[in-house]
């Protein structure tokens, strides 16, 4: 079979999606991969997972109207030249209007797979309401047509059965994106203390309060090292350059910038932090399990999936620095919880999150 595989960002779909698309080849399926990139940067990235690459165009997180409408017939002319049999979307930008154009071409087989709530679900203001109603009217139309709706956690099914966007029966639920503990593999925690935060360097996940604990403790463990690592991003909650230089003037965080490869810094770390708002599945925490870390993220929706209380790390609620900074404190003072979490962290991933077990839910969901 011929299947589509729509992202809204080329490198995460690689990064995050590879064993996907690669499990998909290896049985024997032709897949397109689509997103916004143009094709010359991603074609040769495609080729090494067996796989070809179409460009659709526009921006990830615009929501300029003609932009917008030029993607969607930017998918329809990919559909039509592609013809698949099967179309999977991965988050809200090609669900909308990859999904519109598949349902436009008349595919049979469209797979919605909604990786996090956008943050319109949970941000006040006119605009922000106006378009999280017009992306309910659109998930509502394009799930009326998916066969099946995928889900990182229970929130986020909860929220769209709360909102009536799709029937009860067609939800598949998996534990993120998965990780491949070949890839990923544990280390040794290092004795010397040593914080880490990788993440897109937005608001909403916790980089303001991951800095402002981060002050707090330098002074009080001097010996503690705190490391940033993540690029600057085009997200209109994007924490500006000039924002991160004002974190940083301390001298309390080093940045280490975006990192296409976050093993080393896996490797230097013994605790990893993310204190989001709000994720499909933490991703990042879930290398850091992968590595054996001790993880310190929030109880928010599909953070506190990837936690057992005492278990492998903490939670602390959203927002609260005062309490992010205690939790990082009780791990700093004591070597033999980092180390004996981090054991704990591993083991979870392996149960719960290793890639070989998503792929296999997501594929036997599409009846592959």
């Amino acid at each position: 079979m011929k299947i589509l595989v729509g992202a809204s960002h080329g490198p995460s779909m690689f990064n995050f999606r590879q064993d996907f698309i690669k499990e998909m080849v290896k049985k024997g399926h032709q897949v397109v991969c689509v997103s916004v990139e143009a094709k010359d940067l991603m074609e040769e990235d495609t080729k090494k997972l067996g796989a070809s690459y179409e460009s659709v165009g526009g921006s990830r997180t615009g929501t300029n109207l003609l932009e917008n409408l030029v993607m969607f017939f930017n998918y329809v002319r990919v559909i039509r030249k592609t013809k698949p049999d099967i179309c999977f979307f991965f988050m809200a930008k090609p669900i909308v209007f990859g999904g519109c154009a598949a349902i436009f071409c008349r595919i049979k087989h469209i797979y919605s797979f909604i990786t996090g709530l956008e943050t319109v679900f949970y941000n006040k203001g006119v605009k922000n309401c106006l378009i999280r109603n017009m992306l309910c009217l659109f998930y509502r139309f394009i799930f009326h047509y998916s066969e099946k709706c995928i889900f990182m956690n229970q929130d986020d099914y909860k929220s769209m059965r709360k909102r009536q966007l799709l029937k009860a029966g067609k939800e598949v639920f998996v534990n993120g994106s998965g990780v491949n503990t070949e890839y990923f593999r544990k280390t040794p925690v290092p004795d010397t203390p040593c914080v880490c935060m990788t993440a897109r360097l937005v608001y909403g996940k916790g980089v303001e309060e991951y800095c402002s604990a981060a002050s707090v403790l330098k002074k009080k463990y001097p010996q503690a090292e705190f490391l940033l690592v993540g690029g600057l991003d085009e997200h209109k909650d994007a924490i500006l350059e000039e924002e991160l230089i004002s974190y940083l003037e301390e001298g309390a965080v080093t940045y280490c910038g975006r990192a296409d490869d976050v093993r080393p810094y896996l490797k230097k770390c013994s605790i990893f932090v993310l204190p989001s708002y709000h994720e499909g599945n933490g991703r990042s925490i879930v290398e850091a399990m992968a590595a054996g870390r001790a993880i310190i993220t929030t109880d928010a929706p599909g953070c506190r999936d990837t936690v057992i209380e005492g278990y492998n790390g903490f939670h602390v609620p959203v927002g609260d620095s005062p309490a992010l900074a205690e939790k990082i404190g009780l791990l700093i003072e004591n070597k033999g919880l980092r180390e004996s979490m981090g054991e704990y962290s591993y083991l979870l991933c392996r149960e719960k999150f290793e890639v070989s077990k998503i792929n296999e839910i997501l594929l036997n969901a599409m009846g592959l």
